[in-house]
C-alpha cells in the first residue's frame, strides 16, 4: 500500500509539473500579447500627438466685425482663411512673418471687406500667386491637412447674395473635422443640407456670419459641433447697439442659444483676443 501511495504521489507531482509548465507558457504568451498591444498603441499615440495642427483665431484690430484664421500644419506650412479688414492686416502680417513669411494656401470665403480687406493690403505689398476658384468636392492637401470644398458661388441665390456666395469647406486632420462657413446665409445653408448633408457633421464649426443671421438652426443640428469658433466682436456678441446689452437688432444671442441646446461646451470668441487651438 505504501508503494502504491508513493507511485500515486510521484504521478501527481509529474502532473502538477506539466500543469505549471503549461500555465507558465500561457502566461508568457499573454505577456507577449500585452506588450505587443502596448507597443502598437504607444506608436499610434506618439504618432497622433506629434501629428497636430495649430488653429489660430484672430481678433478685431478695430471696433468692426472681422473674420480671420491661420492654420499651421505639422511641417510648418501656413494656411490662411480670410484675414479680416484692412486694419487687421498688420496682425496677419505678423502671424505670417512669425511662421516663416510664406502663405502656402489662402482661402477667401467671399469678397466683403471684413473678410478680404487684409488680403488686399498684403497682396499689394507681396507677390502672391492667385489660383483659380476651386470646384465643389475638390480636395486640397497641405501636409496632414485635407480641405474638401463643399460649396462655392451660388448665382441662383439672389437674396443676401454676396454672403450666400461664401465658399464653404471642411478641413480634416487627425480624424477631426473643422467646418468653415464664412457668411453663409439661410438659402446657402439650405442648399448645403440638400447637396452635402453627409459632409456637414464636424467637431468644430466656424459660426456663420459672425454668429448672427447666418446658417439655420436645422443646419447646426446636422453639424452637431463640439466646439464653436465665433468671429464675433464684443458689441455683436452682446447685441449692443448703443452701450446697452440687447439694444441692437442682431440675432447673435439666438445663435448662442442654439449652441447651448446642442450642448456645445467650448466657444472661442474673437472678442477675447487671439487664440491658438492645438488640434490632435
Amino acid at each position: 500500500m505504501k508503494f502504491k501511495e508513493s507511485l500515486m504521489t510521484m504521478s501527481e507531482a509529474k502532473g502538477m509539473k506539466l500543469i505549471m509548465k503549461e500555465k507558465n507558457k500561457i502566461i508568457k504568451i499573454l505577456i507577449i500579447v500585452f506588450l505587443t498591444v502596448m507597443l502598437i498603441f504607444g506608436v499610434y499615440y506618439i504618432k497622433r500627438i506629434n501629428n497636430y495642427i495649430y488653429l489660430t483665431q484672430f481678433t478685431p484690430s478695430s471696433t468692426r466685425q472681422m473674420m480671420g484664421y491661420g492654420i499651421k500644419s505639422i511641417n510648418g506650412k501656413i494656411i490662411v482663411i480670410d484675414g479680416g479688414t484692412k486694419e487687421d492686416a498688420p496682425q496677419l502680417e505678423s502671424y505670417i512673418e512669425d511662421n516663416g513669411g510664406k502663405v502656402d494656401c489662402w482661402f477667401i470665403t467671399h469678397p466683403h471687406i471684413d473678410h478680404a480687406g487684409a488680403f488686399e493690403v498684403i497682396s499689394e505689398n507681396k507677390n502672391i500667386e492667385i489660383d483659380i476658384e476651386p470646384e465643389i468636392n475638390d480636395i486640397i492637401k497641405i501636409d496632414n491637412v485635407a480641405v474638401k470644398i463643399l460649396g462655392v458661388k451660388n448665382p441662383e441665390i439672389t437674396n443676401n447674395a454676396i454672403n450666400n456666395q461664401s465658399m464653404v469647406f471642411q478641413i480634416k486632420v487627425n480624424h477631426k473635422k473643422i467646418l468653415f462657413l464664412g457668411d453663409t446665409g439661410v438659402e446657402s445653408s439650405e442648399k448645403l443640407i440638400k447637396n452635402q448633408r453627409e459632409n456637414l457633421k464636424a467637431d468644430i464649426v466656424q459660426v456663420a456670419h459672425h454668429g448672427q443671421s447666418g446658417a439655420t438652426e436645422e443646419f447646426y443640428k446636422i453639424v452637431k459641433p463640439k466646439i464653436c469658433l465665433w468671429p464675433t466682436p464684443e458689441w455683436l456678441w452682446n447685441n449692443n447697439a448703443n452701450g446697452a446689452e440687447d439694444s441692437g437688432p442682431w440675432k447673435t444671442k439666438e445663435t448662442r442659444k442654439w449652441m447651448e441646446d446642442l450642448k456645445v461646451k467650448q466657444n472661442y470668441v474673437a472678442k477675447d483676443g487671439i487664440q491658438d487651438i492645438k488640434i490632435f
